[in-house]
């Protein structure tokens, strides 16, 4: 969900998902990414209500209706 709504690595599917991560995230940061995306996800980026506003990369993400809050 995170890298959807962020534009990091749009896919309509996890694996498709999973494959763009993979292009994007250098290697040296492959195995940190997992957990910083899963704890982005729990305590700012959340499903219903992302906490925009207090989001350190919410200038890059492409969820602007959100961002503009």
């Amino acid at each position: 969900r995170v890298s959807n709504r962020t534009g990091l690595a749009p896919g309509k599917t996890p694996l498709a998902v999973e494959q763009q991560l993979e292009k994007r995230v250098p290697a040296a940061y492959a195995v940190d990414s997992h957990h910083w995306l899963i704890l982005h996800g729990r305590y700012v980026c959340l499903a219903r209500k992302p906490r925009c506003p207090q989001c350190a990369v919410s200038a890059y993400c492409d969820f602007k209706e959100k961002t503009r809050a």
